[in-house]
């Protein structure tokens, strides 16, 4: 991969509703700092294009495409290559001159997306998927340069995010009146996907995975965040993400929207909140936060998550067992469309779920 001289690649990854997006936010307060939205990258678009060598007509047609739909709606809702504001021809012009790869054309996405939200490329540049915290070894393979922020979020919160989750704007096409069906269908897809062992399992897999980044790579290049930091004490936090990426603080970091929210809508100016720290007390049944700690509770302990006395019947705190199997099948299928090859997708995930 070709790089301008002292620019540096960033990818935020982590358990959904962790505050990837946030730490986008922040991120994309610096004036130095641009990071795309999600691109699924390296579970999708790679995996069907050559990965270590230049791309052929077909397979540059198949990407340029690819990026231009992400430019009109998010990853998974249909977006249309004609509808977006990115330029096909730049974009391959961009990705064939840094060697025609697939990981050029990435760059160049991320590139053009801070070109066209601020009119410049941005020194430090990349993009947040959260799925990508099982991708760590390849994405630095890709990129020797990158670095990778991985947060992590109390498990019961992260459940409880998931089980009031709605659309409270703030999303990228989300005022185009044909996205709406799209909408909906992604809030089935979540309420499918709401479970709380399958979640926890998730959780417990993500944060394995985010902990054997951090060893395998070590600090310089991966900063595990806990979200409760983040929120608690957004301006130091962000202080030492900034000096971690070797730049200067910037206060305007601190001025974000309250976006992608399970309970507050949308404010672009509501700025860096708590509110949600502790909002899993009065989500989540017994039965839930039962399961959850008892699924979580190692690695709940090695981030500082302590449980809490759970009062709940043995009925409650059996049925969130008895009710996975059928609730991963169901989730399974409903995600079938991002999984990037099931084999695969189970395969990765279940390696980090029993890592550590």
């Amino acid at each position: 991969m070709t790089m301008e001289r002292g620019s540096v690649p960033l990818f935020v990854a982590g358990p959904s509703r962790s505050g990837t997006a946030l730490v986008r936010s922040l991120m994309n307060g610096h004036p130095d700092i641009h990071i795309a939205n999600e691109t699924h990258f390296f579970d999708d678009l790679r995996r069907r294009v050559s990965a270590d060598s230049p791309l052929d007509s077909d397979e540059q047609a198949v990407a340029v495409d690819y990026f231009r739909s992400l430019a009109h709606r998010p990853y998974g809702h249909f977006g249309d290559p004609d509808q977006g504001w990115l330029d096909g021809v730049e974009l391959a012009r961009r990705a064939r001159s840094g060697g025609g790869r697939s990981d050029d054309y990435l760059q160049a996405y991320c590139e053009m997306s801070a070109v066209h939200e601020r009119g410049a490329v941005a020194r430090v540049w990349g993009e947040k998927t959260p799925r990508h915290i099982f991708r760590v070894d390849e994405i630095f393979d890709a990129f020797p340069e990158a670095r990778l922020v991985a947060m992590v979020r109390d498990p019961r919160a992260v459940v409880a995010s998931y089980k009031k989750w709605r659309n409270r704007g703030g999303l990228p096409g989300a005022d185009d009146p044909a996205h709406e069906n799209k909408l909906a269908a992604e809030a089935e897809r979540i309420r499918r996907s709401y479970h709380p062992v399958l979640l926890s399992l998730l959780w417990r897999g993500q944060a394995n995975a985010g902990a054997a980044a951090l060893e395998r790579h070590g600090p310089e290049r991966v900063r595990v965040q806990r979200y409760e930091d983040l929120v608690q004490n957004p301006e130091e936090t962000t202080r030492e993400m900034s000096e971690w990426l070797g730049l200067e603080y910037a206060s305007e970091m601190l001025d974000v929207p309250m976006h992608n929210s399970s309970f507050s809508t949308f404010d672009k100016g509501r700025g860096v909140s708590v509110e949600a720290v502790e909002r899993w007390r009065d989500v989540l049944d017994g039965g839930e936060v039962a399961a959850v700690q008892r699924t979580c509770e190692a690695l709940m302990d090695a981030n500082g998550y302590e449980p809490v006395p759970v009062t709940a019947s043995r009925r409650d705190r059996a049925q969130p067992y008895v009710s996975l199997p059928r609730a991963s099948v169901d989730a399974l299928r409903a995600n079938g469309d991002r999984s990037g090859g099931v084999p695969s997708y189970l395969a990765r995930r279940i390696k980090a779920l029993f890592a550590g």
